[in-house]
């Protein structure tokens, strides 16, 4: 499958009482962006230490994938994705991006608005899912071209759970764009393709990581308005309000995706998240 280049667009972008046991220090930050930053942080180290090919914002670094992509690939990839970076922020208003993040806290102008959700719902998901998951964010490229987000993996089994599309809003015109998009992307093309994918395969009696495209794999879109994302950064307890969310929001459009054509293989792996999140 070719790898076609898009235009750029970026998103401005149950019964659960606690995460499982070890993960209130981890997941603990402080308030504000800041403290967002912080935790990204860990989490990067945490993944690095079990051989995730991360960056320290959290994100897949296609400069690992050098065993599988030839050195000028990688090198075309990020130079597309540089320039299309130069554009964005050309275009891009200054402070006033960032008029709803707290008043005490001034917003640094090298961070995205979409990337504060990105590592908003990064944050969020690797605290409740816990340990038994791997949480990432995609590479630049995957988060541009294929508008991909995040991917989770199980590590016991090495399933591939599904990936997430943000959108900065939870309701309105722009929120039903988003929503049709990923409903016709899981049915049309069969979910979600990356180019920088990491899976995992059982070797022996253990589980490796491989590195390389994936295909297939379930979309979801995730979505909070921007003043959730303020009332977050400003109170982090907030946190397990937006993954309940999250929870009842993907068993709604699990059936969505169910009740159109869906991919055999997609399929498969919509009923293993199904199961999973069950469990929340």
């Amino acid at each position: 499958m070719s790898f076609e280049q898009p235009q750029f667009e970026k998103s401005v972008s149950p019964s659960l009482e606690e995460p499982e046991e070890g993960l209130e220090q981890k997941g603990t930050r402080r308030e504000g962006l800041g403290g967002l930053k912080d935790s990204i942080k860990e989490i990067s180290l945490e993944l690095r230490k079990e051989g995730i090919p991360v960056d320290e914002n959290a994100r897949v670094d296609i400069n690992k994938f050098r065993n599988v992509y030839s050195k000028e690939s990688i090198e075309s990839d990020s130079s597309w994705v540089k320039k299309l970076k130069e554009q964005w922020e050309r275009a891009a208003a200054s402070d006033s991006r960032w008029s709803w993040v707290p008043n005490k806290e001034k917003a640094p102008k090298d961070i995205p608005v979409g990337d504060v959700f990105e590592m908003l719902a990064t944050s969020v998901l690797s605290k409740f899912l816990g340990k038994d998951f791997v949480v990432t964010r995609t590479s630049e490229y995957d988060d541009v071209r294929n508008k991909v987000d995040n991917l989770i993996l199980e590590k016991e089994t090495g399933n591939i759970i599904c990936a997430f599309d943000e959108v900065g809003s939870a309701s309105g015109e722009r929120f039903e764009e988003k929503r049709n998009k990923v409903l016709e992307r899981n049915w049309q093309r069969g979910g979600a393709d990356l180019k920088y994918g990491i899976s995992y395969e059982k070797e022996g009696d253990e589980m490796k990581l491989k590195k390389g495209a994936i295909y297939q794999i379930p979309l979801f879109y995730l979505a909070l308005s921007q003043e959730e994302i303020k009332r977050t950064l400003d109170d982090p307890s907030q946190e397990i309000k937006i993954f309940q969310e999250f929870i009842g929001s993907a068993k709604e459009q699990i059936k969505e995706i169910e009740n159109g054509p869906v991919h055999s293989k997609l399929k498969g792996r919509l009923d293993f998240f199904e199961k999973v999140i069950e469990k929340f």
